[in-house]
């Protein structure tokens, strides 16, 4: 009795081959937009998140709070900056009082907010993508790309400087970033 094994044909074997290689390349551009989409995303995200980071802080901590990014290095960090708790409020002799009834005394300062700053969120650090260029910088409408470090404030009561950042992502995408003076909230504008 004769025995036949099935095998594959070296033609059968070509034709699977090149059946792959047909579905890898069309694939490549739809991988390669997704990979471009996803760092848009990235930059959009650091920056946003650091701009949040940078409000919270100052509402719940009660105290002013910057953003300094470092438009060389294409970082961003969040550092707390003076405590508006001792800042010094109008004097006695004007009449005015503060929000406990009394006249205000300048050398004292306010009570602590208690139980805000147990919630508080960790100071943020972030870094744009080599793939990222920092176009434009505004800062109080002051140009600060080729700064060495440039500060955003934010305010307790929730304002914060004016802030306008216009990021490139390849060559094909750009994102403007800019900060609502009176909420200070991120608004993304998509420019190409």
């Amino acid at each position: 009795m004769q025995r036949h094994t099935r095998a594959f044909t070296l033609l059968e074997v070509m034709i699977v081959v090149g059946m792959a290689a047909m579905v890898m390349a069309i694939s490549i551009p739809f991988v390669k937009k997704t990979m471009h989409r996803d760092a848009v995303y990235q930059a959009v995200h650091v920056v946003e998140d650091a701009c949040r980071n940078a409000r919270t802080m100052a509402i719940l901590n009660n105290a002013t709070t910057d953003l300094v990014i470092a438009p060389r290095e294409r970082t961003f960090s969040v550092q707390p900056g003076h405590s508006s708790l001792t800042m010094p409020r109008r004097s006695p002799a004007s009449g005015t009082s503060d929000l406990a009834g009394g006249l205000a005394d300048p050398d004292v300062p306010a009570p602590p907010r208690r139980g805000l700053t147990a919630n508080a969120p960790k100071p943020f650090f972030g870094t744009l993508d080599e793939s990222v260029s920092i176009e434009l910088l505004d800062v109080n409408f002051t140009e600060m790309k080729d700064e060495e470090m440039a500060h955003v404030r934010f305010h307790p009561n929730g304002t914060c400087d004016e802030f306008t950042i216009v990021l490139r992502v390849g060559s094909t995408a750009w994102r403007k970033i800019s900060l609502e003076v009176v909420t200070a909230i991120p608004r993304l504008e998509i420019m190409r």
